[in-house]
């Protein structure tokens, strides 16, 4: 209803005044009437005197009614094509505000949708910066991470290879230290060699010396006397057993001078006479004994001499 009165205002007022100039000519009557006015006390006035109207006057005064009221009609026609016209400009300006308001609206939903898309893109610039800083961060960080590795692999190489290093040093100090060792060693083996071999040397040179002393004393000379005595008691001569005999003999002894081999070295009698004499080793196991213990020998060779 507000509206409504806001919007057809002018026309309203209009007819306002239209209405009031109507109640204004029935009530105060046409000008030069005399008018009564409603609620007021009467006015003492003085007597009017009668005045002839004649017929003239009557039509003049109808006229002028009748052209009051033409008047009166031509200004409610423009007052109604005031309104009208009225109403047509504040409806135009009605429609003209409304369109301005929805290209108001439009442009301000234009301006939001631009101010969204804005937003959004602005959003997806920075979500896209985002992302290619993460991904730049994550890059970097894989670089780092590559690097590093590389590094660390590179380390890891460098200590294998140090390490390999020393350990071939390691080796070769212990090859070239075993090898050394072994030729000390074999050096030494071979002095120790050179030294038993020289100590063998003198010792069977002594041994010789001492076979070559015993054997030449008159001691070792008894003691063969005494064993090839023993023999010859032990022995059964042959037939064929000729005068001037003789007989190397080879016998091996135990300290208890049993005999535990003899052989026949050389001799001149057959294999008749050979036997014999082995046998009468035999038999004259145990031997003498010789009279001093160093003259004992484990292998011993006398020579076997019968007397004829």
């Amino acid at each position: 209803m507000l509206d409504f009165l806001q919007q057809h205002a002018r026309a309203l007022v209009l007819a306002g005044l239209m209405h009031a100039a109507l109640i204004a000519v029935l009530v105060l009557g046409l000008p030069g009437l005399p008018v009564t006015q409603v609620g007021a006390p009467p006015v003492e006035r003085p007597p009017v005197q009668a005045v002839a109207v004649s017929e003239a006057d009557l039509r003049a005064v109808e006229q002028q009614r009748e052209a009051d009221r033409q008047a009166e009609l031509r200004r409610q026609r423009e007052a109604e094509e005031a309104r009208r016209l009225e109403q047509l400009r504040i409806q135009r300006e009605r429609e003209a505000a409304e369109q301005q308001a929805r290209a108001e609206a439009e442009r301000q939903a234009e301006a939001q949708r631009a101010a969204e898309a804005a937003r959004k893109a602005e959003e997806a610039r920075k979500v896209e910066e985002a992302r290619q800083a993460e991904a730049a961060r994550k890059a970097e960080e894989a670089k780092r991470a590559e690097e590093a590795r590389k590094a660390e692999e590179a380390r890891r190489k460098e200590e294998a290879r140090k390490a390999e290093e020393a350990r071939r040093a390691e080796e070769a100090r212990k090859a070239a230290e075993a090898a050394a060792r072994r030729e000390a060693e074999r050096l030494a083996a071979e002095k120790r060699a050179q030294e038993e071999r020289q100590r063998q040397l003198a010792a069977q040179i002594e041994e010789e010396q001492r076979i070559m002393r015993l054997r030449t004393s008159q001691e070792y000379g008894a003691w063969l006397g005494a064993i090839q005595s023993q023999v010859q008691r032990n022995w059964n001569r042959p037939p064929s057993a000729r005068p001037g005999l003789q007989c190397e003999v080879r016998v091996g002894l135990i300290p208890g001078m049993e005999v535990v081999s003899a052989e026949i070295v050389s001799c001149n009698g057959d294999d008749a006479v050979r036997r014999s004499i082995l046998a009468a080793v035999e038999r004259a196991s145990p031997l003498p004994r010789p009279s001093d213990p160093a003259l004992f020998e484990r292998s011993i060779v006398f020579i076997f001499k019968p007397e004829d």
